[in-house]
C-alpha cells in the first residue's frame, strides 16, 4: 500500500463532493472529524460509483470513494437488514484496487473483537465476499 494513500485527504473529499455537484461546506466545518464518513449520504452512492469508474478519478478520490462506500453500504445493511443491489460489484471495485483500499477493508473487516453482534453490519459481508 502506498503510504500517501493509508488516509483520505480533505482535498480530495473536496474534489469529490464538487465533482457530484455538492458544496463541501455544505457538509463540514472546520471542527468536523472523520470527514471520510460523514459527508457521504447514501442516496448518492450512484453517483459515487459512477465517479469512481471514471477514467479520470484520481487514487485520492478512490480513496475517498472506498470510505464513502463502505460507509453507505454499512449504513444501508443496518437500515434494510440486507444488501445494497449494488454491493457486490463495489466490493469488486475495491479488491481490484486493493492497493488503495487495503487500509480501509482492514478497518471494517476487523473481527479482533469476537463477538459479532459488536462488529459493523458490513463486516460479515466483505468476509462472505473474499471467501468466494
Amino acid at each position: 500500500m502506498r503510504e500517501e494513500l493509508k488516509y483520505p485527504k480533505i482535498e480530495a473529499i473536496d474534489s469529490v463532493l464538487m465533482k457530484i455537484g455538492v458544496e463541501p461546506s455544505s457538509r463540514y466545518d472546520e471542527h468536523d472529524q472523520d470527514h471520510e464518513y460523514t459527508t457521504c449520504r447514501i442516496e448518492e452512492i450512484e453517483k459515487y460509483f459512477t465517479l469512481y469508474k471514471k477514467n479520470d478519478t484520481t487514487f485520492f478520490e478512490k480513496r475517498v470513494l472506498g470510505c464513502y462506500f463502505l460507509e453507505c453500504l454499512n449504513e444501508y445493511l443496518e437500515d434494510n437488514k440486507f444488501p445494497h443491489v449494488l454491493q457486490n460489484e463495489i466490493l469488486s471495485l475495491l479488491h481490484t484496487d486493493i492497493e488503495i483500499h487495503e487500509s480501509e477493508l482492514e478497518y471494517w473487516s476487523n473481527t479482533s473483537n469476537g463477538s459479532k453482534e459488536d462488529w459493523w453490519a458490513i463486516t460479515s459481508e466483505i468476509i462472505n465476499w473474499r471467501n468466494t
